[in-house]
Parts: structure tokens; C-alpha cells; sequence
């Protein structure tokens, strides 16, 4: 059996089913069986069928105002073409055998198949301006494309093999022209509305977003006022039609996104399970550059979208697939070239060496990088700014206080001018140790003391000769802010602390101090005894 005697359809008005098949031709003074049949008929044989049809009397008596009904088959129509208004991505079509890739400005006759891939999208235009927009990993054929001679109405009939189709048709209710699409499952007849239609593996989606449409197959029949929507499986009467979910609120999605791909949070829809982000270059979505479902409250961009200015809408979906309203707003992608990857201090690292080092990725055509370093995460008084830095580090020599820094980097190219920020890097700057206070010997104990840091705080003290503590002679660790030492040897030592806070590495040492550490009496008595036993 034909799907189409299984037939679903998608009405712009309330006819009546076999209205749905006609062309309602008001009869005009001077008209006459001959000459209607002659203009709009396909043979002069046809007028006695639509004498009949019409249940006419006296058919040289036809009075003007008569509303005749003529089906669509036995009408007269000249074939015309499709246009292919926009395409982005993979986009093929096969016509007399011959397969190749479609192009904005080529045109289109019954009989052409056209398949989209992952990645494509194209939308078709009619001579009378009505549009579909074929979307990612579909496949649909043309089957009529007519002009009525009797009205200029278009006659459309395309099978929706799989995949998703938008559709903008302009009304037909005086032209009495018709469009069709067929899927496996039914078929959706229209005369002037916007609607979406998805041919699933087991059934159909349907959504109305202007207008009312009417769901119709030999088990039921389901009507669709504007923002309702239903599903029809195969073989099954029509769902019962539901309110479409309203528009998601896109307000707090920034208007320059810096980062690809994106995932940008939005308040959630009541009774939403996921939501489609599609963004367009066109301001009335003619080819989709990125079309993205998240299973959250979140809009999406893929990692292929190029820098500029493009349309976004965003659909709440419910449990049942259905598509709601859409938000729609503009958005400016201006994320390349991208950042250099940031290397250290990494992301929640610390920096203890005195001279804080900052590195980078290289970018190969780099021209210029961009340096930030600020105490907020806002940038907006950076402590440290390069505009012009020719490598991938830089050694910030003056010492940095203690505290919680972020930084950033960005960079310049010849081809694509300069980039946005790279995410902000946090790290901390533990404290610098503290310096001791004069050195206190008490018979052979050297006692040092330091001001305290904070609760479970270490201190590591080093004791050296050498001013440089190249080679530190004594180290020591204690959880106290004070030592007592067993007196190391007489003469000058230089003696530096720094602290390590839990969790954290030890901080920069404390600026060195240096103390003097005197002879021992019984020392000094120990020397001079062999000169008083000479005496």
C-alpha cells in the first residue's frame, strides 16, 4: 500500500479532506464548459467528468460566481524549478543518474534527489517564495514541482525519505496551489503555514509554529493550532496534540563568544530534556553552520564555526522529540586565533621562586603575544601588562607579594589580527618567609625567633657560611616560630626561613639575616690552656 493512502496531512485551514485534492475555480462572466476546459483541463474530455463531478444541470447555464471544484490530476500545469537559495557544508543530489555537489544559484526539477551530511544543510526556494530548509543527515527527493496555468498556484510533492525539514510556505488558499511532503509514515499537505517535519526510523514529527494543520491517516485524525505539535507513528492514529514548549530565555548568553566550541549555560524550560542550538550566518537561516542538542539547559557551538556575525535560536525539547518555540538573538564569534596554550605557573599552581617565570605555547606565525597578570579575575587593573612580547616567557624580577594572582595570555597574527584572552590561569603566591630577629646565645644554645605565620603553618630555616647558600651547612623544619640550636661554630653565618601553609609548597625564603656567633669561653680556655701550662 502507498504511504499515501496511509496519507497524514498537514493543512493550512480547515478543509475538507476532498477539498484537499481541488482547485476551487470561481466562474467568471463569459465562461463556458469549452472554454474553462480549454485553459485549465488537460483534454477537452475532461469537461463531462467535471460536469459531473460538480453535479452540474445545465452546463451552458453556469451562472458567474459558480464555484467549480477541479482535482488537481486533471488540470493543466507547466513544469518549473527549484532554486537553491543558500547551501553550507555537504550537500549532494543526484539528477538523471549523474551525482554532484550542490551551489547557491543553481536550480532544481522534479526528479532531483538531494542528500545532506553531518555537517550540511541547503535550503530551497519556489518561484512563489516559499522556502525549505533541508537540515544535517537528510535525504528527500522531488517528485512535482508544477505551476497551475489556472492560477499560478504551485503544485509541490516531496518524499522526506529521513531527516528534518523546515518549511516556510507562503498561502495558497487563493491560488489553490498545494505542497506535499512525504515520509515513510504519512504525508503532510499544506497551503500555507510554517511547520517542521522529521521522518523518523518508526514515525513522524510534526510541528506547527503559525497556522493550524490538520493530521490526518486512515486510523485518526488529529487538528494542530499554532504552537501545538504531535507525533504519528506508522499504522497508529495520530497523537493527541500538544502545546509546543514556549521559547528558552537566551538573554544572559554573552554577545561575543571568544571560545569554540562553546557550551554556555540557560535557564532551564519546565518539562525540557534537551535543547537544539542551530546557528545561521543569514539572518533567516538558510544554511545552518552549526546545529548542536545538549541533554542540559546549555546552548552549543561547534569547534567549525569561523569568526563573524551570525543568528541564533535555540529550541527546548520534550520527552516526546517535539521542538518549541524558538529564542532567537545575534551572536559575534571572534575566538582566533586562538590563545597559546598557558604552561606555567599551571592553573591552581603555585609560584614560590623569587622571580616568577610565565610560559607559553609558541604560535608559528605569532607576530606579537599579549601578556596580563592582575589580582581578579575581572582584569580590570592588571598589576603586570606587555602588549608587545616576541617569545614565551617572561620573568617578572620585581617580588611579588603574597596572594592569589590570574593571568592571561593572548596573541597577534598577520592573517587573522588579534585573538581573545586565554581563560584566566589562577595560582597563588605563597608568603615569603620572615626574617629572625637578633640571635640569642645562651651557653652553648643559639636561640632564633621570627614573626609567626598562620594556623599550621612550617618554617624551614637553613644556616650557611656562604651568603649565597649555595651549599647550606645546617637546615632545619619545625612548626613553631622559633629555634633553639646547639651553638654551631664561632664567626659569621647567614641564616634564611620560609614557610610552607598546608597544603601548599614552601614560599620564597625570607630576605637572609646575618648574625655573629662568638667564641665559647670554655672554648677559648680549651685554646689558651697549653700556653698557661707552658708558663
Amino acid at each position: 500500500m502507498s504511504p499515501f493512502l496511509l496519507a497524514l496531512a498537514l493543512l493550512g485551514h480547515c478543509a475538507a479532506a476532498q477539498a484537499q485534492q481541488d482547485f476551487d475555480y470561481i466562474v467568471q462572466p463569459g465562461d463556458n464548459p469549452w472554454n474553462i476546459t480549454t485553459r485549465y483541463l488537460k483534454h477537452i474530455n475532461y469537461w463531462p467528468r467535471i460536469q459531473d463531478y460538480n453535479q452540474i444541470l445545465q452546463p451552458t447555464r453556469i451562472p458567474p460566481g459558480t464555484r467549480l471544484r477541479m482535482p488537481f490530476a486533471w488540470m493543466r500545469a507547466e513544469a518549473v524549478s527549484a532554486r537553491v537559495l543558500d547551501v553550507l557544508g555537504t550537500v549532494e543530489h543526484d539528477s538523471g543518474g549523474r551525482t554532484s555537489s550542490l551551489s547557491p544559484g543553481m536550480t532544481l526539477s522534479a526528479g532531483a534527489l538531494i542528500r545532506t551530511g553531518h555537517d550540511g544543510s541547503v535550503t530551497l526556494q519556489l518561484p512563489d517564495g516559499s522556502r525549505s530548509l533541508i537540515e544535517a543527515n537528510s535525504e528527500l527527493q522531488i517528485h512535482t514541482l508544477h505551476r497551475l496555468q489556472a492560477s499560478d498556484g504551485q503544485l509541490v510533492g516531496i518524499e522526506l525519505k529521513h531527516g528534518r525539514i523546515d518549511n516556510s510556505v507562503q498561502s495558497v488558499r487563493h491560488s489553490g496551489g498545494r505542497y506535499t511532503i512525504e515520509t515513510p509514515a504519512a504525508v503532510a499537505a499544506v497551503r500555507g503555514t510554517e511547520f517542521r517535519v522529521a521522518a523518523l526510523a518508526d514515525g513522524m514529527l510534526a510541528e506547527t509554529v503559525s497556522g493550524e494543520v490538520s493530521l490526518r491517516n486512515q486510523r485518526g485524525e488529529t487538528r494542530l493550532g499554532s504552537a501545538t505539535g504531535a507525533y504519528a507513528a506508522a499504522g497508529k492514529a495520530p497523537g493527541q496534540a500538544v502545546r509546543l514548549l514556549p521559547a528558552p530565555s537566551v538573554e544572559a548568553v554573552p554577545g561575543v563568544i571568544d571560545r569554540l566550541p562553546f557550551r554556555l549555560p540557560i535557564d532551564a524550560v519546565a518539562g525540557a530534556v534537551q535543547y537544539r542550538t542551530q546557528i545561521s550566518p543569514q539572518q533567516n537561516f538558510t544554511a545552518l553552520a552549526s546545529d548542536v542538542v545538549a541533554d542540559e539547559a546549555a546552548v552549543l557551538g561547534s569547534a567549525a564555526l569561523a569568526d563573524g556575525r551570525y543568528r541564533m535560536r535555540v529550541r527546548a525539547i520534550d520527552s516526546r522529540g517535539l521542538e518549541g518555540l524558538s529564542a532567537e538573538r545575534e551572536i559575534v564569534v571572534d575566538a582566533r586565533p586562538e590563545p597559546p596554550f598557558p604552561s606555567q605557573p599551571p592553573a591552581g599552581g603555585f609560584a614560590v621562586e623569587d622571580k616568577v617565570a610565565f610560559r607559553w605555547a609558541r604560535v608559528p606565525d605569532a607576530r606579537a603575544y599579549h601578556f596580563q597578570l592582575a589580582t581578579d579575575i575581572s582584569f580590570a587593573a592588571p598589576v603586570v601588562a606587555h602588549e608587545a612580547l616576541d617569545g614565551t616567557e617572561l620573568v617578572v624580577d620585581d617580588g611579588l607579594p603574597a596572594g592569589d594572582y590570574f593571568w592571561r595570555i593572548a596573541v597577534s597574527t598577520a592573517a587573522e589580527g588579534r585573538g581573545p584572552w586565554s581563560d584566566p590561569q589562577p595560582f597563588r603566591r605563597p608568603p615569603a618567609g620572615p626574617s629572625a630577629t637578633a640571635a640569642e646565645v645562651d651557653g652553648d644554645t643559639l636561640r632564633l625567633h621570627w614573626r609567626a605565620g598562620g594556623e599550621g603553618d612550617r618554617y624551614q630555616i637553613q644556616l650557611s657560611r656562604d651568603a649565597g647558600f649555595d651549599s647550606p651547612e645546617h637546615e632545619f623544619d619545625t612548626t613553631t616560630p622559633e629555634i633553639a640550636l646547639h651553638q654551631p661554630e664561632a664567626g659569621t653565618w647567614h641564616v634564611r626561613i620560609r614557610i610552607q601553609e598546608p597544603g601548599s609548597p614552601p614560599g620564597p625564603w625570607g630576605q637572609p639575616q646575618q648574625i655573629d656567633v662568638p667564641h665559647s669561653r670554655w672554648q677559648a680556655l680549651f685554646l689558651l690552656l697549653p700556653v698557661i701550662l707552658a708558663l
